[in-house]
């Protein structure tokens, strides 16, 4: 019988050092989009969004999902709105 070929190779611990990657990049990848986003699209307030998305990430992987519909929500509001841009110094 041949002995099973671990799946992470020789790293001791792989799949528990994959498991807490992935629960570090999902919020950071996740804040990160908001804000860029935010930016790109004039929001104000695009540090608090980032900051709020990011941290109920943290919080749970849960409370993230509607934090995130949330924050999509509200910027196609204001865009349908046609609230104007306000200048953020990008030009």
């Amino acid at each position: 019988m041949v002995p099973p070929t671990p799946l992470f190779g020789a790293l001791p611990g792989g799949p528990e050092l994959t498991i807490i990657l992935l629960i570090l990049a999902v919020p950071i990848g996740a804040g990160l989009f908001v804000y860029y986003d935010a930016k790109n699209h004039g929001m104000a307030y695009a540090p608090a969004w980032a900051l709020g998305v990011t941290a109920l990430f943290f919080a749970g992987f849960l409370p993230g999902i509607p934090a995130f519909f949330a924050y999509v929500y509200v910027r196609e509001k204001q865009a349908r709105s046609g609230t104007p841009r306000p200048n953020v110094g990008d030009d």
